[in-house]
């Protein structure tokens, strides 16, 4: 730590008058880092995280919440298998609608969602099933299909964290 040796003066009373004495004094001048924004969350605990997070994504407009939602699918679950292009969420007609781009796919995949519900039940983490499930390549409909009739994928999906909670309950 930088240390310097300054002297101020000090207002003192003698006699009745006021006159300044000097006086030493020793400060110590921290040298900081500069910070970024990301800085801010390092040594927060999640919950405070997480809560940031829903406020933020609940102040998005709907256009930009689903937008959101297109950029997390690409950044992980399909980084590996290619992009998500195109999200369209219809709440009122429950409706699903998207288009990958699939690496080794000449043509582009579309995945249509429709009957789609949300369950939430009293103190209990609401449940996505997502109804009839139609893609565009015959031999990858079957495919999905036979999974979930078979139970490798889950005709429900229990949504436990907080701010996927908020997500679900926001675009659909």
């Amino acid at each position: 730590m930088l240390k310097n040796r300054l002297t101020s003066s000090t207002p003192s009373s003698d006699d009745g008058f006021l006159k300044w004495v000097d006086l030493p004094h020793t400060l110590t001048i921290p040298i900081f880092e500069p910070m970024q924004f990301s800085d801010l969350f390092k040594n927060a605990s999640d919950g405070l995280v997480e809560t940031f997070k829903i406020v933020f994504f609940r102040m998005l407009p709907r256009g930009a919440q689903v937008q959101k939602v297109r950029n997390e699918i690409n950044c992980g679950i399909l980084k590996k298998y290619g992009k998500l292009t195109v999200l369209e969420i219809d709440k009122e007609n429950k409706t699903i609608s998207a288009n990958l781009d699939l690496k080794g796919e000449i043509e582009g995949v579309q995945i249509r969602l429709s009957n789609y519900r949300l369950i939430q039940e009293e103190d209990e983490n609401p449940v996505f099933e997502p109804g009839t499930i139609e893609v565009s390549r015959e031999w990858l409909d079957t495919l999905l299909k036979t999974l979930v009739k078979k139970s490798v994928i889950p005709k429900q999906i229990e949504v436990k964290n907080l701010l996927h909670q908020t997500v679900v309950k926001s675009i659909l």
